[in-house]
């Protein structure tokens, strides 16, 4: 398995904790829930390894490509990314800390139908855009094996 399938995988669960996630949260009582609180925690944890770990590996390779439409497309990613980043963090710190913190729960379903419908259409840019791109210059399959080892 690359590192392109693994970063693909991850895109996937983080998919399907959002989908999840945005159901069981419409209901206010739910929230309170230690269920709820721990898929959050896991919806968090893996949004936060996939951008501040994860993707680097793909960027190295395209930042110092010799095709400037290459590096243009890797440096329109990082950028989007630090801007997500920050949205996301924002959002982390506001209502997940230790657990959902609801005082408004009008505003925080606004904020996080805002968080996932955002982390959701980026996941969609990376597989669509981001990793073929990487796929044909033929890079993430050595960053697979320095990462398992």
């Amino acid at each position: 398995m690359t590192f392109l399938d693994v970063l693909n995988r991850q895109n996937h669960e983080i998919a399907e904790l959002t989908k999840v996630l945005a159901y069981l949260i419409q209901e206010r009582e739910l929230c309170d829930t230690d269920i709820a609180s721990n898929l959050i925690d896991q919806y968090v944890a893996r949004v936060k390894e996939h951008f501040e770990r994860n993707n680097k590996f793909v960027y190295g390779d395209l930042l110092t490509h010799q095709d400037v439409g290459v590096n243009n497309t890797a440096k329109r990613f990082l950028e989007g990314e630090k801007e997500i980043k920050r949205l996301f963090n924002d959002f982390v710190g506001r209502w997940c800390r230790q657990g959902l913190r609801i005082d408004n729960h009008a505003r925080f379903l606004a904020e996080a139908d805002d968080i996932f419908r955002l982390v959701a259409r980026r996941i969609q840019a990376e597989c669509e855009e981001l990793y073929p791109l990487a796929r044909r210059l033929g890079h993430g399959a050595e960053a697979a094996a320095s990462q398992r080892a």
